[in-house]
């Protein structure tokens, strides 16, 4: 097997890999962090305009359904 590079070159190669996978799965997880802080604010923006709704229509039993479930959103996920 033919090698060109030498033992520090390698060294270096892999650690630069190393930091490349480091940087990539950090990437990932700030991608991540931000779809679910998205689907948060979807859900509670949602829920907020149902509620609102449902206080304008005073349907009480649909209003403590819907107050449950934003509660549920807001423990799963915080503030």
């Amino acid at each position: 097997m033919n090698n060109d590079k030498s033992y520090s070159e390698q060294m270096k190669s892999a650690v630069m890999n190393k930091k490349q996978q480091k940087e990539a799965y950090i990437q990932n997880l700030i991608i991540d962090m931000v779809i679910h802080e998205s689907i948060l604010r979807y859900k509670k923006e949602r829920l907020l305009k149902k509620i609102d709704e449902t206080l304008d229509q005073k349907d009480h039993t649909t209003f403590l359904k819907l107050s449950s479930e934003l509660n549920g959103v807001i423990k799963q996920f915080g503030n």
